[in-house]
């Protein structure tokens, strides 16, 4: 009887350790397909830095600290405007009418790709 049983025992082990190939084999597919998704994003998220990080240097006095102020640090547009009308000395009303629409679409244009860009992680 020990050796029928002996079989059975190896038979088990020889379908236990199966199965846990199979799911090493699927598990390796999910880290593969992970890692290929999460490259697609760093890869997004270099192309945003790189597009943020031009802009600034394009941008000049009031357009560029306005910027850096909505984009850089996050600052809600109003308050960055009232941010930076104090530390131009400048008018709200004049950043707005003036300066604001010079880099509105720039803003849009960056956060709509940061946006699209979002992934769980």
């Amino acid at each position: 009887m020990k050796n029928i049983k002996a079989y059975v025992n190896i038979k088990t082990d020889y379908d236990l350790i199966n199965l846990r190939i199979k799911l090493l084999e699927e598990k390796e597919l999910q880290i593969i397909k992970e890692k290929s998704s999460l490259e697609e994003f760093k890869t997004k998220l270099y192309d945003i830095l790189n597009q943020i990080e031009e802009k600034l240097k394009d941008l000049k006095g009031i357009e560029r600290e306005l910027f850096y102020e909505v984009i850089v640090k996050g600052t809600n547009i109003t308050r960055a405007v009232d941010k930076v009308s104090i530390t131009y000395d400048v008018d709200p009303s004049t950043i707005w009418k003036y300066y604001y629409p010079k880099i509105k679409d720039d803003i849009k244009m960056i956060e709509k790709e940061a946006k699209s860009s979002e992934i769980l992680v």
